[in-house]
């Protein structure tokens, strides 16, 4: 059903989403995870021959920028038709070994946002488990990163929890102190902050505000205008899924309206975890 939904509803969309886009542009921030053979059944991770066919789309036809300058946009109110971010999550080792190469060949730029105890090797991404070695960037391999100009490197807390399950003094010590640790190792200011997971309310937006951040981003869908809370900007989730034409649909919000609801769905099942009630039992 879900995959018959992702077919249908974005090219029942298109023209009118494609025409409300012109009528009221925004910045579309762009989220990945991997570029990585070998994990087909993975949905955070794209393929390297995929991920260079949706950057040579992006060079192609839209006007790419970074998170620094994108943010300076929408403080200003400019319109910014056409205007792309692409970000990475977690910070993995194939961004520098696989990704790179190919941002670097669109002279796309990108920010990478890191778990600090992941960069320091003492835990890594559940989700591997004991696939888990090696699969996180280092501090070398951070600085080897920021090499390139095209790069930059934002906070995804030190340990990568859900936020909203923290007491006040946790939750501010992962949202700070992961701050703190990365300009320790790379020398440069941190300004952009990401909630792991998507996991975030007003108290966690105060928490990043306070913690000196310019701009924070999440896994609401959607573009970003000039009201579009600093501390919640929306991103476009990217698959392997997404050939050029995907991506075109994407890029114009034909798939904002089902990733919406995929969205909302979601943050119920998130509060019915935290709340510790059954999820029909959270109203929507």
């Amino acid at each position: 059903m879900r995959g018959t939904l992702r077919r249908v509803v974005p090219r029942l969309l298109l023209p009118a989403t494609a025409v409300y886009q012109r009528w009221r542009p925004g910045i579309r921030i762009l989220m990945y995870h991997r570029v990585v053979r070998g994990l087909p059944q993975d949905q955070l991770t794209v393929s390297p021959e995929r991920f260079e066919e949706q950057m040579a789309v992006l060079a192609r036809t839209r006007r790419v920028m970074s998170l620094a300058d994108a943010a300076l946009a929408l403080g200003s109110g400019e319109r910014q038709a056409g205007a792309v971010v692409v970000t990475f999550d977690d910070g993995y080792r194939d961004n520098l070994t696989v990704a790179l190469p190919i941002l670097e060949k669109y002279r796309i730029p990108a920010t990478i946002f890191v778990t600090t105890d992941f960069c320091d090797q003492v835990s890594s991404h559940p989700r591997y488990g004991e696939r888990a070695a090696g699969l996180h960037l280092n501090w070398d391999e951070v600085r080897e990163l920021l090499r390139s100009p095209l790069i930059s490197i934002g906070s995804h807390t030190v340990s990568h929890p859900y936020l909203q399950r923290l007491d006040p003094e946790a939750a501010r010590r992962e949202i700070g102190e992961s701050r703190r640790r990365i300009e320790a190792r790379i020398g440069r200011p941190v300004e952009f902050f990401c909630y792991p997971s998507g996991d975030f309310g007003e108290r966690e937006m105060r928490y990043v505000q306070e913690a000196g951040y310019r701009a924070a981003v999440s896994v609401a869908p959607g573009l970003n205008r000039r009201a579009t809370p600093r501390y919640a900007l929306r991103r476009t989730e990217v698959t392997d899924r997404d050939g050029a034409r995907e991506l075109r649909a994407k890029l114009h919000g034909a798939f904002d309206p089902l990733h919406a609801l995929l969205h909302a769905r979601r943050r119920r099942e998130f509060d019915a975890r935290r709340l510790g009630v059954p999820n029909g039992e959270i109203a929507s």
